[in-house]
């Protein structure tokens, strides 16, 4: 008879809640990418962008008192943004604009710099998620604990959102805070209450989809660099598309009726080729998100994309992660 009987036992001690296994695997993640002095580099110079905002809501709130600031915000509000309706009201009415002028300055945020620098920062870190463990075959040891397929998936994502969430919805939410340091009363409050929901709406709506994509290439191949070919190829190629359909769009007359030209069918066309760019149309349904788009009806179809490229994304790293464990 042997002394010690080493075959399998069960674990009788306490297990963790599955609510918090995820952050298990999310915190060893965020460890292992952290180490990376590069991406220390990144976030620091993410942060950069949120100076032009700030200087934007810093001049609208001093534009009724200083000459030159009420100067920048019309050269602003009429130029870049094509706004001189706006622009006017900014200063005869600040306080009946403030809304608008804040969720603009914020979009711009979210739409230009944040946008790229989320593309870039995807592409770097997400590849090597999954596919590192399928190589190395170490999701071995993630799955000799009792961790389901969902719960490893949610963990990896999280480590995506952690660093996404650095770079855009904490500067974002700075943002607003500045914006109510620099108001003359706390009464601003009553009137912006809803940026901050829209800006953590927002940050779902660019967060989530995002990274399902980048999963779904890092758990279909166990090289990296293929994956994060895809990822880039698939911002790039849409944008592209996207831009030559467009131009061709605007150099094709438009159908003309009784009544003159059609433009009507210009515009439609437009939200048709959005559809194409995940550039474009995650920047639909954000504009919708905060309150800035005023064609609600198009946006359905970008939302509708949105949530099938999240639920088929995730739908095939699962596949792929049960697959893998099936062998």
């Amino acid at each position: 008879m042997p002394v010690h009987d080493l075959g399998y036992r069960n674990w009788e001690g306490s297990r963790t809640a599955r609510i918090l296994r995820p952050m298990f695997v999310a915190r060893s993640g965020v460890s292992l990418v952290w180490r990376r002095r590069w991406l220390r580099t990144m976030l620091m110079l993410a942060w950069l962008p949120i100076i032009v905002p700030a200087f934007g809501i810093f001049a609208f709130e001093y534009s009724a008192t200083e000459p030159e600031m009420r100067q920048v915000v019309v050269q602003v509000l009429s130029g870049p943004f094509q706004r001189p309706d706006l622009a006017q009201q900014a200063i005869s009415d600040p306080a009946e604009v403030r809304h608008e002028v804040w969720t603009m300055l914020i979009l711009t945020f979210f739409r230009y710099p944040q946008l790229s620098a989320m593309v870039l920062l995807v592409g770097l870190i997400a590849p090597m998620l999954v596919s590192y463990d399928l190589r190395s075959k170490a999701y071995l040891l993630y799955f000799s604990r009792p961790l389901s397929p969902t719960e490893y998936i949610l963990g990896k994502a999280a480590v995506v959102w952690f660093f996404l969430g650095m770079i855009v919805t904490i500067p974002a939410l700075l943002l607003y805070v500045i914006g109510i340091l620099l108001s003359p009363d706390l009464s601003v409050i009553g009137e912006t209450w809803d940026i901050p929901l829209r800006i953590l709406g927002a940050s779902v709506v660019l967060l989530v989809p995002t990274t399902a994509v980048a999963m779904c290439y890092s758990s279909s191949t166990s090289e990296s660099r293929y994956a994060s070919f895809a990822w880039f190829a698939t911002w790039i190629l849409g944008f592209v598309a996207y831009q030559f359909l467009t131009f061709m769009n605007v150099r094709r007359p438009p159908r003309r009726r009784r009544g003159g030209p059609d433009w009507q069918d210009l515009d439609i066309d437009f939200d048709r080729y959005r559809l194409l760019s995940p550039y474009h149309t995650l920047g639909k349904v954000e504009s919708w998100v905060f309150g800035l788009d005023p064609t609600e009806g198009s946006v359905w179809p970008a939302i509708c994309l949105l949530l099938i490229i999240t639920v088929v994304g995730f739908w095939i790293v699962r596949r792929r992660i049960i697959a893998r464990l099936s062998v």
